[in-house]
């Protein structure tokens, strides 16, 4: 079959209607993302692929930004978070989606343009069957490597996660955890804690504790501004909810959930110091998968793990909690990016992560300052 090799820029709305067509969409492809990182300097693009038939084939938004280093260089990159979006498996029409992405950076003089498709590789698990929910294509990463994409140095979303399939009953998924899990979540119950599901008015306090939780764990957060927009967008429209662990009103710890296209996703998670000896973040998580088995998911991803898989990783600690609930590793495709300019996007890469640095320390201070 014939394909129409060229993508069509639509509309919001017109988007909206198609992402629920894609078996591998996503929330980070949402115009409610959009909306969210339009606000802090990204303008987005919805693009669709069709067949000579008008059957939609792919689809994804597009990220971009002009990025200024002082007065040395002014440059746009584009990013598909977790896009693209597929709605076929025939690798000439993948083929020209590809094509497609790379003919749209070039057409707006950008420098590169990065994605980091949900599409899996790599699933540590006999039991292939339980994951039938997630997306395969075997060739895309030949795909890419044969039309010139080059494995990016930054790879913005975690590449790897751990996962829970929630087509078992509560009994099945309790006894797959690790023993000492299963002992911390009933010490938790014992011991008074208490989780309910959150609300609007439970932003301000859990943002606090997120800033805390930064500030201990030594990662970089954003503005207070930004994860109040964020987290109500997303509340309103239905789409995440906080799950709070409480000690006679106290909050312990809690998790920001985000479901979306029957997954969800354990996006941001925060925890006092206080009363660390009561587990609450087991039981916490273990209220939030029933949560999710509750909403019809069929999957819990945990949002992150390592890279690669050894004790000297920053992640290895928490990696092994997540595991801790008889999860599975997962590995998918990760961030690739095609140079539409090959001097800029070396540049680029040669700058970028001395500003990140700057802005890295930049970012602690005003942590401290937002929570002091």
């Amino acid at each position: 079959m014939k394909l129409s090799t060229n993508y069509e820029l639509i509309d919001v709305n017109t988007w909206n209607k198609s992402i629920e067509i894609f078996p591998d969409s996503h929330f980070l492809q949402t115009s409610l993302w959009a909306d969210v990182k339009r606000e802090n300097g990204w303008e987005p693009f919805y693009l669709l692929w069709k067949d000579l038939q008008g059957n939609i084939i792919a689809g994804t938004l597009v990220l971009e930004r002009t990025v200024k280093f002082a007065k040395l260089m002014s440059v746009k990159v584009h990013y598909c978070p977790k896009g693209p979006l597929l709605n076929t498996n025939d690798n000439d029409k993948i083929s020209e989606v590809i094509k497609g992405l790379q003919a749209f950076s070039n057409n707006r003089k950008g420098i590169f343009i990065k994605i980091d498709p949900d599409f899996v590789t790599e699933i540590k698990t006999e039991n292939i069957a339980d994951f039938s929910s997630l997306n395969y294509y075997p060739d895309f990463l030949e795909l890419l490597k044969r039309n010139s994409w080059v494995e990016s140095k930054d790879q913005i979303q975690f590449r790897n996660t751990i996962i829970i399939p929630l087509v078992k009953s509560d009994e099945e998924i309790l006894k797959d955890m690790k023993q000492k899990t299963r002992y911390n979540i009933r010490l938790s119950e014992r011991k008074g804690v208490k989780v309910r599901v959150g609300n609007k008015s439970d932003f301000e306090e859990l943002f606090n504790l997120y800033a805390v939780t930064g500030l201990r764990d030594n990662f970089v957060i954003r503005s207070k501004h930004y994860y109040l927009n964020l987290w109500k967008k997303f509340f309103d429209a239905g789409l995440s909810e906080p799950i709070i662990a409480e000690l006679d009103g106290e909050i312990l710890a809690a998790v920001i959930i985000y479901f979306y296209s029957g997954k969800a996703f354990y996006v941001y998670g925060m925890s006092s110091e206080k009363n660390r000896n009561l587990m609450a973040t087991y039981l916490l998580q273990w209220k939030a998968i029933q949560r999710a088995k509750e909403k019809k998911c069929k999957i819990y991803d945990f949002w992150g793990a390592p890279d690669e898989l050894n004790e000297n990783d920053r992640m290895w600690g928490v990696y092994k909690f997540k595991l801790g609930f008889g999860g599975t590793f997962v590995r998918t495709v990760g961030a690739w990016d095609f140079p539409t300019n090959k001097f800029g996007y070396t540049i680029y890469n040669l700058v970028l992560p001395k500003v990140l640095d700057v802005m890295r320390k930049m970012g602690f201070r005003k942590t401290q300052g937002e929570i002091e």
